[in-house]
């Protein structure tokens, strides 16, 4: 009987943690001023085009609770920063604004309590609007 309680409580104790760390229910800034920190990127696609396995593993994005941030990228690829080093802040409809022009939303239904995806467009006069998508894990 009180193996039965213990075992119950027990998986009562790790259902609700699982539950509340798969569940994050704050905005995008609040996520990057609180926890900011180091992200990693782990997949990233442009348009209909998939980068290459392994091409960003060294790829990581430092956002500072002060709106600033840092790319470390030592294979001098730039994903969506005019910079590697710059601004954001929090823009309308759970948005971020990079360095005043590239506004990001996150993909919500894809988030989990260390998982981030971004996407946004890139419009260039004559031609047709492309989506980026990054996604990011939280080194």
């Amino acid at each position: 009987m009180i193996k039965s309680i213990l075992s119950l409580l027990l998986f009562g104790i790790i259902a609700t943690t699982a539950c509340t760390s798969e569940k994050v229910n704050a905005t995008l800034a609040a996520i990057l001023y609180e926890g900011g920190g180091t992200w990693k990127v782990t997949y990233a696609k442009f348009g209909d085009e998939e980068a290459p396995r392994g091409m960003y593993d060294r790829f990581t994005i430092q956002f500072r609770n002060n709106g600033t941030y840092v790319v470390v990228n030592p294979d001098g690829s730039v994903i969506f920063t005019p910079s590697l080093l710059g601004n954001w802040k929090e823009g309308s409809n759970n948005t971020i604004i990079f360095d005043g022009t590239v506004i990001v939303r996150e993909l919500k239904n894809l988030r989990t309590a260390n998982k981030l995806v971004f996407e946004w467009e890139v419009n260039i006069p004559g031609k047709v609007t492309t989506t980026y998508r990054i996604e990011l894990i939280k080194a």
